[in-house]
């Protein structure tokens, strides 16, 4: 009959500290909202490898000057360029008004759109 008892009352103990986990789990609340680019400097590095693979040609120039900006979760990565078109043979070029941006999501990194402003 001891046996039952300790039994039934290390039970009761394992059930309440699982409750106790799952309600800890549960309660508590993340301050970045599971964002996962958080840094401008991470955005940075992300928008510009991703406007290297879309515009190749305008990115022989490694010192091409690029920022980031968030607004509302949306990272923006761009540069500034004046002019721009597609040659004949299909390369891309620029040179001096509009310019090359991509927009992704800081929850999750989703792209949202890459272009060409005018």
């Amino acid at each position: 009959m001891s046996k039952k008892i300790v039994l039934i009352s290390f039970g009761v103990i394992i059930i309440i500290s699982i409750i106790a986990v799952i309600i800890i789990l549960t309660s508590q609340k993340s301050d970045n909202k599971g964002d996962v680019i958080t840094k401008e400097e991470t955005a940075l590095k992300i928008g510009r490898a991703l406007l290297e693979e879309y515009f190749p040609d305008y990115f022989i120039n490694e010192d091409i000057p690029i920022e980031a900006e968030e607004e509302n979760g949306i990272w923006r990565v761009n540069n500034y360029v004046e002019h721009f078109g597609t040659r004949e043979d299909g390369t891309f070029w620029a040179s001096g008004g509009g310019g090359l941006f991509v927009k992704f999501r800081k929850d999750n990194g989703r792209v949202l759109m890459i272009g060409i402003d005018d």
